[in-house]
């Protein structure tokens, strides 16, 4: 599965590291490189001592845990 990005509109491969796909909180889907939602502002590291980021969708504003 293939995708545009949100921001730079380059494909996006949501098995490849660096790459992401929303779908689990509303009826579209997000596909951004992760550079790109980094310097949008839209990804942040989780405080609870794990790995997992939160990623908020820039279309809707819900937050993603990955």
């Amino acid at each position: 599965m293939t995708g545009e990005c949100y921001y730079c509109h380059g494909i996006v491969l949501p098995s490849e590291d660096g790459d992401i796909l929303l779908d689990g909180h509303a009826n579209h889907r997000i596909y951004m490189h992760e550079q790109c939602g980094a310097s949008h502002d839209v990804i942040a590291q989780r405080t609870d001592g794990t790995d997992a980021v939160e990623i908020t969708c820039p279309e809707c504003g819900a937050v993603e845990t990955h």
